[in-house]
């Protein structure tokens, strides 16, 4: 029969491995989205500079959706 001690050791330790395995996913998933995010919202603020200079929205609106786009 398993004692209280090992128990208790059992599960810090398995509780370690989903801590470990949570990191790993999540870094291993911001690699792979991370740059497309920020392909997505440099074309974003393309879009915004050209309706700008077309005249098709204010600047007021250029910033607003900037800032939406989280660019600035």
């Amino acid at each position: 029969m398993i004692a209280i001690g090992e128990w208790i050791a059992l599960l810090a330790v398995f509780g370690a491995i989903v801590i470990l395995a949570f990191l790993l996913i999540t870094r291993v998933t911001r690699a792979i989205v991370g740059p497309q995010r920020r392909l997505e919202r440099d074309l974003g603020v393309e879009v915004l500079d050209a309706r700008l200079a077309r005249g098709e929205i204010t600047s007021e609106e250029y910033d607003q959706a900037k800032r939406a786009l989280g660019a600035g």
